[in-house]
C-alpha cells in the first residue's frame, strides 16, 4: 500500500508499505477520505505535541470503511463506514477513571504518536472508531474532529442568545465556531482574520461582523461595535499571532474566553487584563465528548462543510496538495486527501 511519512524535518515522502493485520481489539480499514489539518503541517515541521514520534504517518480527520475485524471487536461490522477520535487510553489512570481520556497518563494518539490516514489502510483500535450514519457524507465525517474541537472548547462555558460573541480566525474551527454559535442561539457573533474569502464564508453562516485585520484593529473594532463594552465571549481558534491578547482585551467584563488554537510557542500577556475584569479562560483542544453530538448536527443540516472542505486530491497528489495548504493557494480552507 501507499503511505506518507514526514520526520518532522521538513521532509515529506511517500513509502510502499505491506497492508497491515488487526490485532486482537483493532479493525481494518480503508482510507476514504482525510482531511489536512493545520496541526498536521506543523507536524512536518517539527512542530507537534511533545509527545509525538517520528517518522510518522500524519493524518487524524479520517472518514474510512471497515474491511476485517479483528478477534474480540464486536461494536462494529465489514462494511462500515466510520470516523475516527484518535486517543488511544489506558483506561485506568485518574483522568481516564474521571472520563477525561484524552488526558489519559499514557496517551497515544493516532496521527501524532501512532501512524495516522495518510495512507491506504490502517489496522485501529475499535474504541477510536465511530460507525457513521448513512446520511454523513465522507467529507463531513472527516471533519467532526474539527466541529468537535470547537464545540468540546463551547461545552467549557456558558452561552446565551442574547450575548455578543467574538470568533477569532475564519479556518474551519472558527468557521464550525460560527455555526455552532448561530445553533446555540447566539445572533450577533462578529469573526476575524485575515484572508477576505474566508470571512466571506464565515458571513454566509451568519456572522454578523466581519473584520479584516490586516485593515482594521480587532480591538477597536470589537469595541466600537459593542458600544465599548467588549462581547461575552470570544472564541479564540487561530493558534497564531497576538490572537490571545485580542481576547482578553476584546471580552467585556466577567465575560468568557475559550481558546482552541495549537500555538507555535509562548505567548505573552497582561494578567491583569484576566483579574481586573474577572475574566473565566478556558482551553480545549480536543474533540473528545463532542463528536456524537457534533454528527447529529451534521444529519440535521445544522452543520455543513460547504465553503470549508474546498479542494480534494488523490493520495499521490500529496506534495500538491501540502504545497496548497502550507501556502494558502486557490482559496484553500480545508484540503481531503482521498487514498
Amino acid at each position: 500500500m501507499r503511505a506518507i511519512v514526514t520526520d518532522g524535518e521538513d521532509s515529506v515522502w511517500e513509502e510502499q508499505r505491506e497492508r497491515p493485520e488487526p490485532d486482537s481489539g483493532e479493525a481494518l480499514v480503508k482510507i476514504r477520505a482525510v482531511g489536512i489539518c493545520g496541526s498536521d503541517i506543523g507536524l512536518i515541521h517539527g512542530e507537534g505535541p511533545p509527545w509525538t514520534r517520528y517518522p510518522l504517518v500524519p493524518g487524524h480527520e479520517i472518514c474510512a470503511e471497515v474491511i476485517e475485524l479483528g478477534d474480540g471487536v464486536d461494536s462494529l461490522s465489514v462494511g462500515d463506514r466510520v470516523s475516527l477520535h484518535g486517543f488511544v487510553y489506558c483506561g485506568t489512570c485518574t483522568p481516564c477513571r474521571e472520563g477525561r481520556y484524552y488526558q489519559c497518563d499514557d496517551l497515544r494518539e493516532i496521527g501524532f504518536t501512532i501512524d495516522g490516514g495518510y495512507r491506504e489502510y490502517a489496522a485501529f483500535p475499535e474504541e477510536t472508531l465511530r460507525p457513521l450514519e448513512d446520511d454523513i457524507t465522507d467529507l463531513e465525517a472527516t471533519q467532526i474532529d474539527s466541529a468537535g474541537c470547537t464545540l468540546h472548547g463551547l461545552q467549557r462555558v456558558e452561552t446565551s442568545f442574547t450575548d455578543t460573541a467574538a470568533v477569532l480566525g475564519p479556518g474551519s474551527l472558527g468557521l464550525f465556531g460560527v455555526q455552532l454559535l448561530k445553533a446555540r442561539g447566539v445572533e450577533d457573533i462578529v469573526l476575524t482574520g485575515t484572508r477576505q474569502e474566508r470571512l466571506e464564508v464565515g458571513e454566509q453562516y451568519g456572522a454578523t461582523r466581519t473584520i479584516n485585520v490586516n485593515e482594521e484593529d480587532p480591538v477597536e473594532a470589537i469595541r466600537e461595535y459593542t458600544d465599548g463594552d467588549g462581547v461575552d465571549l470570544c472564541v479564540e481558534t487561530a493558534g497564531a499571532g497576538d490572537v490571545v491578547n485580542t481576547c482578553l482585551k476584546a471580552t467585556k467584563k466577567r465575560g468568557s474566553v475559550v481558546l482552541t488554537g495549537v500555538f507555535d510557542g509562548k505567548r505573552e500577556i497582561d494578567p491583569n487584563d484576566i483579574v481586573a475584569k474577572e475574566l473565566k479562560v478556558v482551553g480545549g483542544v480536543t474533540a473528545a465528548h463532542a463528536v456524537d453530538e457534533v454528527a447529529e448536527l451534521f444529519q440535521r443540516d445544522t452543520l455543513s462543510v460547504e465553503g470549508i472542505v474546498t479542494h480534494e486530491f488523490d493520495l499521490e497528489e500529496y506534495e500538491s496538495a501540502l504545497e496548497t495548504v502550507m501556502n494558502r493557494e486557490d482559496g484553500v480552507i480545508k484540503a481531503v486527501l482521498r487514498p
